[in-house]
């Protein structure tokens, strides 16, 4: 696997073309449960120590935006599940599992990588 991140900065993903507004992260929008989807781009967060990401729901088409955390004590790893996310290429299409925190929104539990956009 790549060991560079993939993960992009704000105004860099805009000037690639990049639409975050595009996305919810809304718990009205997201859905709760396992299902495949393609992830589009990433971007690390301003607010906390996490990376958002934006994916496209494949039997849906619906854009959606979930956050992955930096895990306390651990070598500055960002999981969802055993994935490293940083080093996900644009394009992959990932199992994710998600589900509710305690107040409702929606958390990336787990993302398995199932092959890429170019391989398919």
């Amino acid at each position: 696997m790549n060991r560079e991140t993939t993960v992009m900065g704000f105004f860099p993903a805009l000037e690639a073309g990049y639409e975050p507004k595009n996305y919810s992260f809304y718990k009205e929008h997201v859905p709760i449960g396992n299902y495949m989807a393609k992830l589009d781009f990433m971007l690390w967060s301003k607010t906390f120590m996490a990376i958002n990401c934006f994916f496209t729901i494949k039997d849906s088409g619906k854009k959606i935006s979930l956050s992955v955390y930096k895990k306390a004590g651990v070598d500055d790893l960002y999981l969802a599940g055993e994935t490293e996310i940083r080093f996900v290429p644009f394009g992959a299409i990932m199992q994710l599992s998600v589900e509710s925190n305690l107040n409702g929104k929606p958390v990336l539990k787990d993302a398995i990588v199932e092959g890429n956009l170019g391989s398919e």
